[in-house]
């Protein structure tokens, strides 16, 4: 897969020796800032993965460094669906905010199609406003489920000793709402009606001027609600890690609460400043 002229020139494909693995290893140490090596995904599970049907991909530059990896391995839905489960996705600092990780998620749906495979997911952290962001409005990804604390503690400085709960995000690849997005046809609902919709969870200034998580309210029944998410939750880890925790327990609650009364996220949308999860009663668009 080539890049489109607008990018720097780049090449996706699979990976094909053995020291590109190794790239890998050591993008994972710098993009999570893991303390040691135990978190990592080493090259053999990765081979391994690989050689009985995962999906490996490295984007390269013209003199062969690595400027990202996506990987993942094969799994089942609970319908019994065979599935890709996307573990890993990395773009090295230097390339960021180019395109390059949407161009390795549509290059991994391709790859993943050509396997008969109709499904993928992965987890993130619920916190992550970019990645929230990208996963809904970009790939057009649903959420019903909600994981808590799935990996426990990490070594990981992003994480800061957090409980790492996430949402799993399911990427139906030939429905027709990711099509739409693969042709470059984003969500169409204006941002400006999302203060005026049912608020689950919304934002508060503590009195450091810091976002703070206000009271947890119920849906009443309403076709729309939003959650509402802080824009940097890494600032606020680092200034003040009880309220970067007191916004994991918030959130934790307002989407169990909310997905166990029918819900699920159907977008993540960003307007004046702030960052909404907005969720839909009902069944998501799958088809």
């Amino acid at each position: 897969m080539e890049p489109r002229d607008s990018l720097p020139a780049w090449t996706i494909r699979p990976l094909e020796r053995i020291s590109e693995y190794h790239d890998c290893e050591e993008m994972q140490r710098r993009a999570w800032n893991f303390a040691g090596d135990l978190d990592i995904v080493p090259l053999t599970q990765m081979v391994a993965a690989h050689k009985v049907g995962g999906v490996v991909l490295g984007a390269f530059a013209e003199d062969g460094t690595m400027m990202g990896f996506c990987y993942s391995f094969l799994g089942r839905r609970t319908s019994g669906e065979l599935l890709q489960h996307s573990h890993m996705l990395a773009v090295d600092d230097r390339f960021r905010s180019a395109g390059l990780g949407a161009a390795l998620k549509w290059a991994q749906r391709d790859a993943v199609l050509a396997q008969g495979i109709e499904w993928m997911a992965w987890t993130y952290d619920p916190l992550e406003s970019l990645n929230a962001c990208f996963n809904f409005s970009k790939l057009g990804v649903v959420a019903r489920n909600y994981l808590e604390d799935l990996y426990g503690q990490t070594s990981s400085g992003l994480h800061r000793g957090m409980p790492t709960d996430r949402l799993l995000a399911e990427w139906p690849l030939r429905g027709a709402r990711v099509e739409r997005r693969a042709a470059g046809v984003h969500v169409a609902y204006d941002p400006a009606r999302l203060p005026g919709l049912p608020s689950l969870l919304h934002a508060t200034l503590d009195a450091a001027g810091l976002p703070a998580p206000g009271s947890i309210s119920g849906a009443d029944d309403a076709r729309e609600v939003t959650i509402e998410i802080p824009e940097h939750i890494q600032e606020i880890k680092a200034a003040d890690p009880d309220l970067a925790r007191s916004w994991r327990m918030a959130t934790r609650v307002a989407f169990t609460q909310s997905f166990a009364a029918g819900y699920h996220v159907a977008e993540c949308l960003r307007h004046d400043g702030h960052t909404y999860y907005l969720l839909r009663s009902g069944e998501p668009e799958l088809a």
